[in-house]
């Protein structure tokens, strides 16, 4: 977020109340106004105003009752134009957008605020879409962040809101590899690129088919299915970070130099021989890593079986390595079978992805299990530290 949206009451309140503010070219920038075309369907636009500054530390009342609008006339759920808007045409670049509209409308008391001039417009012109398809211009975003003040192409305002910006400290420096981009290993995706951690690498050699859009956290691209599963997965995460990079690659024996800077890894992938050579590898870069897996079989009718943690750190490798299988049959031929779980993907999941920040001191860890197996039959949780 721009220092002057933090130093200023005025603007800061925005931020506050959400609305997606950010500073351009001397201009007040308001993104994710939602409002209606002609024909009543949904738009988005943004509203821009120039800044009154005397000083970098001083700001004063807005410069005048007017805004600039990018998109095109708004209207009613009826299909009328909004009136009173006084929609000049212009033709205003700021940042990367043309703002095409002079918006006029004054109250008779005038604007004091910024926060009053923002809201006035935004009521104005978001109402009628807010009204029909539930929309808010109050989404909470700051778009374009710089890599180098945060992880986040947005404003991070969940961490904000959480208190745990502190806490995200433990895992900023890291350089995380998610080797796998299946079931489970699209899950642990989808919570490291919401991790504030420096950078990630993902790997993964295989298209996305039918059967992965059953096991891919959120939407399912349909149109995107004999797409490579790297190019599917870049296209789904590369707008909500910096520091992403996709690899259509399957990593093996040989491929140290890929990991130089890794300062830590998942391994999520069901070939045993493959797993024996990328295990072997990161334990003589001396990275630390979990790999995951699960085992499931058909008892009288229903499944049953076990989901499966191991983290492998210089002290616990020796051990960890004969927890895991290495040969060629896979983790259960079940699981193979009954691909479509979910469920399980996202469970194993979350728990390897909180043992790694346990590990970091983010979570409390006060069993330190190295090795851990959820029974699904059971509900239990046992492990060995």
């Amino acid at each position: 977020m721009s220092n002057v949206l933090e130093s200023h009451d005025d603007l800061r309140q925005l931020v506050e109340r959400d609305y997606a503010v950010s500073i351009i070219g001397a201009h007040l920038v308001v993104d994710d106004v939602y409002y209606l075309d002609a024909a009543g369907a949904l738009q988005k636009g943004r509203l821009a105003a120039p800044l009154n500054l005397p000083t970098p530390e001083n700001l004063g009342p807005p410069v005048n009752h007017q805004m600039y609008w990018s998109g095109s006339a708004p209207h009613y759920a009826n299909g009328s134009a909004i009136p009173n808007l006084g929609t000049g045409e212009v033709s205003l670049p700021i940042g990367d957008t043309t703002y095409v509209r002079h918006l006029s409308n004054k109250p008779p008391e005038g604007f004091a605020t910024y926060g009053l001039l923002v809201e006035h417009y935004v009521s104005l012109i978001s109402a009628p879409a807010e009204q029909k398809f539930g929309v808010s211009a109050r989404t909470g975003a700051t778009y374009d962040v710089p890599p180098d003040t945060s992880p986040f192409k947005v404003r991070d305002t969940f961490s904000a809101r959480a208190e745990i910006t502190d806490l995200n400290q433990r895992v900023a420096n890291d350089r995380v590899a998610v080797i796998g981009l299946g079931g489970t290993g699209g899950f642990v995706l989808d919570f490291i690129v919401k991790t504030p951690v420096a950078a990630i690498d993902a790997y993964d050699f295989d298209t996305f088919k039918v059967h992965n859009g059953f096991r891919l956290p959120g939407g399912v691209p349909m149109d995107q299915f004999g797409h490579l599963k790297t190019e599917v997965l870049k296209r789904k995460y590369e707008p909500l970070r910096h520091g992403l990079t996709f690899r259509n690659k399957r990593i093996g024996a040989g491929d140290e130099a890929l990991f130089a800077e890794t300062t830590f890894a998942f391994v999520c992938i069901d070939d045993g021989e493959a797993r024996a050579e990328i295990c072997e590898m990161l334990t003589r870069l001396g990275i630390t890593f979990i790999d995951v897996g699960m085992g499931v079989e058909k008892e009288e009718g229903s499944l049953d079986g076990l989901v499966r943690t191991t983290l492998f750190t210089p002290a616990t490798a020796a051990r960890a390595i004969k927890e895991v299988p290495l040969d060629r049959r896979t983790e259960d031929g079940a699981y193979r079978t009954f691909v479509q779980i979910a469920e399980l993907n996202a469970l194993n999941a979350v728990i390897a992805v909180m043992r790694y920040k346990q590990l970091r001191g983010f979570y409390t860890d006060d069993a330190a299990y190295w090795h851990s197996l959820v029974s699904i039959g059971s509900s239990n949780w046992i492990g060995e530290a």
